[in-house]
């Protein structure tokens, strides 16, 4: 599953000229550069530059370009600073948001742009560039497929769990004495409804139900960090309590992350008191029941 764009890599003719460009004229951050290329960043985004014979002699015939984010109070200054540089315009600006269209010393098209997906969808909402329009809905939960683990699976899933549970800030010895007591078992598939949840048939996230010390409990609930909060959590959730009523329950319970309390709560479960934890005796984890 893609989660972003990681880096661009643009091939270039002269690389001092070209780090001299990005660093200097554009303002990226240098990070590591050798005999055949470099490393920068604009604002967090990695940039690499690759020495290459083969690079373009001018630009393209096509659209392909890349655009770089600038605040609409710095787009004046950042313009003025690259035409006093004598870049090449290669379009004029007819979109939302202020634009700047040039070249950089190998052809490549680049842009400055104030703006970003946000402001220009709401801008076609405003008015639509014509009738072959069509604008999707990012709030409709994610496609997901929810089916009963495998006992083959059972590594991947406590490497998932201890993925998820880092995502708090816990320290690294908590989690390292973590990790045998939250390992999923073949006999907890073979036992008890644990079941995945797969979007682009990637497993991002599980649960598993079990009676433990004749408590219904569901005991495990773990998502991908990459999808925390993309409403994975919420279709598990509900899956589990229908597994939870195909057993006869009318109810579990759960011990959850001190992080994750608020997220229980809206889903109807009820803090009822605090567990120990089993790893570090002064550290307490709400205990929590939901009732269906």
């Amino acid at each position: 599953m893609i989660s972003g764009l990681n880096h661009i890599t643009v091939a270039v003719r002269s690389l001092e000229e070209s780090f001299s460009f990005y660093k200097d004229i554009l303002g990226f951050t240098p990070l590591m550069r050798h005999s055949k290329g470099a490393y920068l960043l604009a604002g967090d985004f990695w940039f690499c530059l690759e020495l290459d014979s083969e690079t373009r002699k001018g630009p393209m015939a096509e659209y392909t370009h890349f655009a770089f984010s600038v605040n609409e109070a710095d787009f004046h200054l950042m313009s003025e600073r690259l035409l006093r540089a004598g870049v090449a315009k290669w379009k004029e600006n007819v979109s939302e948001g202020d634009s700047l269209y040039f070249l950089d010393p190998n052809g490549h098209k680049l842009e400055i742009h104030v703006g970003n997906w946000k402001s220009r969808i709401q801008s076609i909402k405003q008015i639509p560039w014509n009738d072959s329009i069509e604008l999707f809905d990012l709030t409709a939960e994610p496609r997901v497929i929810v089916r009963p683990a495998k006992t083959s699976e059972v590594d991947m899933l406590s490497a998932l769990t201890m993925r998820s549970k880092s995502y708090w800030p816990y320290s690294a010895d908590y989690l390292m004495k973590s990790i045998p007591l939250l390992k999923i078992m073949e006999s907890d598939v073979i036992e008890w409804p644990v079941s995945v949840a797969e979007l682009n048939g990637e497993i991002v996230g599980f649960f598993a139900l079990k009676n433990i010390k004749d408590e219904n409990r569901l005991d495990h609930l773990w998502i991908d960090p990459r999808f925390i909060g993309k409403g994975i959590g919420k279709i598990l959730f509900q899956e589990a309590k229908v597994a939870a009523g195909k057993l006869g329950w009318k109810s579990f319970r759960l011990v959850a992350e001190p992080y994750a309390e608020q997220f229980y709560s809206k889903m109807g479960a009820k803090t009822i008191g605090s567990v120990q934890s089993r790893v570090k005796p002064d550290f307490f984890l709400p205990h929590m029941e939901v009732h269906f």
